[in-house]
């Protein structure tokens, strides 16, 4: 691949999975989850398998396009599916254990990738790269079908299964009831409630804050660059593949560390673990664009790329925020958690190919400034997440102990609404 090949390909992704969050994260509430989140992952095990026989560039961002299609709707639907069965004190936890598996995912796929190419690379004249494609498909094919079996429906639409019992899933719903956490409604998407959707700050400050964290990634891929193009010392190709993973290594030990850390220890407070990471991340990038690219002594530049990986526990934190401040509406929760996906990865789908050239990889350095100053606006988004929801709490206690006074003088007043409380 020659010039900016490999950044339209990576756009070609983004766009397939920008347009099918929304629709994607509505129809999980209106479709058993079991089968939405199966037909994704086969479709896109199958776009995988393809990808073996592409003979250029334009087939796959075609393959590109149709794996971020399918793509689009799992990661979103499947926080959205935790935030849907987990109280407070547990969420966080849950919500960076499967934030966690990703990034392992990603770890072995790198020590994966070295391997298949040490060993497999030119067997039956098939090139390492194109054996990796069909190993992925082998694994995720399985899986996909075992989704079909395991993953759970929503608490307030599931039946008695081989997995959960009627006293199981009584005690879900008393347990969702008992933190104000609602399911499905059949006016969930009428004219009033998307009205309710676009006219309170959830959808905004969320979308905000969560673009921000997704373009501040982009100095993580880097690295695989910079120990590509290195002349002393020369890296090999397996090396290349291997020594990346201690970004994804980090990112398991920040997300599980945080996550632990938010529940307990913070009781369920999530701002200051995301303001803490916002902050370390805004000077691990402004460090990568100032230091010297190849210096004498490069062991400040490893760390920096590896320390790169803890802002991934940012995710987790986030979404399990989102469920926990938008829980009396399912519907919203879906669209508001599709909405800052699709428009996060909208904008990542054609910023990197002004800030994150291949060309100038891997100095980039107006790239790595703007991902610094990317962060430094989600450590504003959250302060202004954190302002208002406690703002909200505050109106709607008001609200419910004059609406208590009320009943005791034999009086009503009108219910009133705060935009997700």
């Amino acid at each position: 691949m020659f010039g900016l090949e490999y950044n339209y390909c990576n756009t070609a992704w983004s766009v397939g999975y920008v347009i099918g969050q929304i629709p994607g994260n509505i129809l999980l509430n209106r479709v058993s989850p079991h089968y939405v989140i199966f037909a994704l992952e086969f479709g896109w095990s199958i776009m995988t398998l393809c990808t073996t026989w592409v003979k250029n560039w334009h087939q796959l961002c075609f393959i590109r396009f149709m794996v971020g299609l399918f793509e689009s709707a799992y990661y979103p639907g499947l926080l959205f599916l935790i935030g849907s069965w987990y109280t407070k004190d547990e969420l966080g936890k849950r919500s960076n254990i499967f934030q966690a598996a990703t990034a392992g995912g990603t770890l072995i796929s790198g020590v994966m990738q070295g391997g298949v190419y040490k060993t497999l690379n030119g067997r039956n004249g098939i090139s390492g790269w194109r054996w990796i494609f069909i190993i992925d498909a082998i694994i995720s094919i399985p899986i996909a079908i075992s989704a079909f079996f395991l993953i759970p429906d929503l608490p307030w639409k599931i039946k008695p299964n081989w997995i959960f019992k009627d006293k199981d899933l009584t005690l879900a719903k008393i347990r969702l009831n008992n933190v104000n956490r609602q399911g499905p409604r059949s006016d969930g998407l009428n004219r009033k409630a998307l009205w309710n959707i676009i006219s309170t700050w959830h959808i905004w400050i969320f979308t905000a804050v969560y673009s921000c964290y997704i373009f501040s990634q982009n100095p993580q891929q880097s690295m695989s660059f910079w120990l590509k193009y290195s002349k002393d010392p020369l890296y090999s190709i397996p090396q290349i593949n291997y020594y990346p993973c201690g970004i994804w290594s980090t990112q398991i030990i920040s997300a599980l560390g945080f996550a632990w850390i938010s529940d307990n220890v913070l009781k369920g407070r999530r701002w200051p673990p995301l303001l803490l990471v916002a902050l370390w991340h805004c000077i691990d990038c402004a460090l990568l664009a100032g230091l010297p690219v190849y210096a004498d002594n490069r062991a400040s530049r490893w760390v920096l790329y590896y320390l790169s990986g803890v802002v991934n526990c940012t995710p987790g934190l986030l979404y399990a925020w989102c469920s926990e401040i938008i829980g009396e509406s399912s519907e919203k929760r879906g669209i508001v958690m599709g909405t800052f996906n699709s428009v996060a990865f909208s904008f990542n789908a054609w910023l990197p190919l002004l800030l994150f050239k291949q060309t100038e990889q891997p100095y980039v350095h107006k790239g790595n400034i703007a991902a610094s100053v990317a962060t430094g606006l989600q450590f504003v988004g959250i302060l202004a997440i954190l302002y208002l929801s406690t703002r909200d709490q505050r109106e709607a206690a008001a609200a419910s102990a004059v609406n208590e006074n009320n009943k005791v003088d034999g009086t009503e007043t009108p219910n009133v609404g705060y935009g997700g409380y």
